[in-house]
């Protein structure tokens, strides 16, 4: 290998390795805050059966409550899943090609992965915005922060996107040598 091709696989290693980092840390939050969720889900769900079935009566906003919980849980699980590549893959195509080939189809992937997550980021950030006045019935809570799970989750998966895009411009430079 060159000394600049050195010296370029060197910096792609050090920003992979602080992604990592950071990535690391995010998902470490993440999963506490799925934790909370499902058990903040349980807790809900036996108070609202309880309340039904021996007292007769029940709180209005706790099935809203599970409800937008589970939209948290389901977009942060997802970009928990996508980081340890527990999501749905079709490698047929990626398998029959070659090493260096197979690692530009994935950065193609995840480029066009990472645009569908910009999309969803702006257009939910957007949606987020345009609910900040509209209260929920049950919870009496501003819709913001329901719909505020769809950019909070494509921002968590994009971070993935982006390690997945620095791992394997790592894979291409070192395949040269």
């Amino acid at each position: 290998m060159h000394n600049t091709e050195t010296n370029t696989l060197a910096v792609f290693e050090r920003w992979t390795a602080r992604m990592r980092t950071l990535v690391g840390y995010w998902e470490r939050l993440l999963r506490w805050i799925l934790a909370l969720g499902i058990a903040l889900i349980m807790f809900a769900v036996v108070f609202h059966v309880v309340g039904r079935y021996f007292f007769g009566k029940t709180y209005m906003g706790t099935m809203e409550l599970v409800r937008y919980t589970m939209i948290w849980v389901a977009l942060l699980g997802a970009a928990v899943a996508f980081g340890s590549e527990g999501h749905i893959a079709v490698n047929i195509l990626q398998d029959r090609l070659t090493k260096r080939s197979a690692t530009w189809l994935r950065i193609a992937g995840n480029i066009l992965l990472g645009v569908f997550l910009v999309v969803m980021i702006i257009g939910g950030f957007e949606i987020a915005v345009r609910n900040l006045k509209q209260i929920s019935l049950g919870l009496q809570i501003p819709m913001f922060y329901p719909y505020l799970a769809i950019p909070i989750g494509g921002i968590s998966m994009l971070f993935y996107v982006l390690m997945n895009i620095l791992d394997s411009l790592t894979q291409l430079l070192s395949l040269r040598g």
